[in-house]
């Protein structure tokens, strides 16, 4: 289905940069201007083919400019058509999605315990034996181990069976030594293994 409409109907102009915002419960291309450059975009185009840009549904916007284009006088455009236009828009949406991309799985892995690989339990025994750790201290990161690597507060000192202000003391001397991250919560705090 196609949609024509009245630039001010669903664009907008704040300096040189246009803004084109839709809202749609199905995925939707936009054919962009030939000499359009996308300077921003509010999520990750499902496909982009030369200056068309297909997004995913919901409330979404395209940024771009027209502006700083240069026409040519017999070299690359025909006619004085700008030029590079749909080459430098399918560069700056790739370099965009890229940029994203990065970002979230960079803070996947950051969220994730270990670095993103989980050790094996023999291997994670083997780090622990060489730290300088209390008993209680050892059992409590274990069962953070065994838990995926993160727990409540309430649950670890529960399992190990220490009182609540031994058990916030041990947690703090985790989190001084770098081995866990106390995560504040609105009802109770939760302990992430870092290493």
């Amino acid at each position: 289905m196609n949609v024509t409409y009245y630039t001010p109907d669903l664009t907008s102009k704040e300096g040189i940069v246009w803004t084109l915002s839709v809202s749609s419960n199905e995925s939707f291309t936009v054919v962009l201007p030939e000499s359009a450059i996308v300077v921003d975009l509010s999520d990750i185009p499902l496909e982009i083919a030369g200056n068309s840009i297909t997004m995913p549904p919901g409330n979404q916007s395209i940024s771009y400019t027209l502006e700083g284009r240069t026409t040519t006088s017999g070299t690359g455009g025909a006619g004085g058509e700008p030029t590079g236009g749909s080459a430098t828009v399918l560069f700056v949406i790739v370099a965009i999605a890229l940029a994203v991309g990065a970002a979230y799985f960079g803070l996947k892995k950051k969220s994730g315990s270990f670095g993103g690989k989980m050790p094996t339990k023999e291997e994670f025994e083997a780090k622990l034996a060489n730290l300088d750790l209390t008993e209680e201290e050892r059992r409590a990161l274990l069962y953070l181990f065994d838990k995926g690597g993160k727990a409540s507060q309430a649950e670890v000192r529960e399992a190990i069976g220490l009182p609540k202000t031994t058990a916030w003391r041990m947690f703090k001397r985790l989190e001084r030594k770098g081995l866990v991250k106390i995560l504040k919560g609105k009802k109770e705090n939760w302990v992430e293994l870092r290493f």
